[in-house]
């Protein structure tokens, strides 16, 4: 229906609901704020680096900083805007580090990114205040928490130091989330998270353009929790705020694909992280045509790629 349409309905339904239609209306016309100092009206890929010795994608993992120079190097050439850089692997039955092992790990690829002169942002991928707050003081500019800053503390902090966040979706934790996890309808039960999220934090004091969403696709849902998730990914702009999707090499593209093989009678017993770029570049090219705004990917050559082709072809 049309907007005009929409708003009649909403009116004649309830006052509430036409307050409803009217925000939701504003968050998805209005243009984005800048995201720390990127453009939101455009597409920005953020690089993956692990400095985890039990990544789910060996590829992706960084052992030295020679490694994390010539990957973290490349990323930037290649166009990343954002480095995402984790110390503690939030793999499905991954047991949760102490915070003192992921300090050790993250600290010295941090002071090395930070020698740096490129343009480019620091991502810390942690859900451990004492990390966050190591971090800030060694120049990290964005703060991704897969637990979605739930503790107060972790609140208080971003406040204080005005840091821009991403917040994700997950439910459970790393080492149970995929134990049966459970939704009425993923989607809608997201939004819901995110829109109380999102008020709770403006309330106790962060800017609205400081927050990045992450639907989470793979923490704590089923196949089909995942694909409605995509499906529908955006309805995500109602939130107004900025989406995040971290698909890359997933197992999700796996699941879809040995589903296809058992459908056409065909014997194979896994598909590797090492064999799921097309489908990573596939889902990151749906992703960019719903309008999604930071792409999280092990793969910023063939990412940038994909979006330079798609690019080309848009009006």
């Amino acid at each position: 229906m049309s907007t005009q349409e929409l708003l009649k309905l909403a009116k004649k339904h309830s006052n509430i609901s036409l307050t409803e239609a009217e925000y939701q209306i504003n968050n998805l016309v209005n243009k984005r704020f800048p995201f720390v100092k990127l453009d939101m009206s455009i597409p920005h890929i953020m690089g993956v680096i692990n400095i985890t010795p039990d990544s789910f994608y060996k590829t992706s993992q960084i052992n030295n900083l020679n490694k994390l120079n010539k990957i973290f190097r490349e990323m930037i050439n290649n166009g990343a805007s954002i480095i995402d850089v984790g110390g503690e692997s939030s793999r499905p039955g991954a047991e949760k580090i102490s915070i003192f092992e992921e300090k050790s790990r993250v600290i010295d690829p941090i002071k090395h990114l930070k020698n740096y002169k490129e343009d480019f942002l620091i991502s810390l991928d942690s859900r451990n205040l004492s990390t966050m707050k190591k971090c800030h003081n060694l120049g990290v500019d964005i703060f991704n928490d897969i637990t979605a800053f739930k503790a107060k503390n972790k609140i208080d902090f971003i406040k204080k130091t005005a840091k821009p966040i991403i917040i994700m979706h997950m439910q459970k934790e790393p080492i149970n989330m995929q134990i049966n996890p459970t939704y009425s309808f993923a989607p809608i039960d997201i939004y819901k998270f995110f829109s109380k999220k999102i008020i709770d934090l403006i309330e106790a004091g962060v800017k609205k353009s400081n927050i990045v969403i992450d639907p989470g696709i793979g923490f704590g849902k089923t196949l089909s929790d995942n694909l409605n998730i995509l499906k529908y990914l955006t309805l995500f702009h109602g939130l107004g705020v900025p989406i995040l999707i971290g698909i890359s090499r997933k197992s999700l593209i796996r699941d879809l694909v040995m589903d296809d093989y058992k459908l056409r009678g065909k014997n194979k017993k896994d598909i590797s992280p090492s064999k799921r770029l097309s489908g990573s570049l596939a889902f990151a090219i749906y992703a960019y045509m719903c309008g999604v705004q930071i792409l999280r990917t092990h793969d910023v050559f063939e990412t940038k790629q994909a979006l330079i082709c798609q690019q080309s072809l848009d009006l």
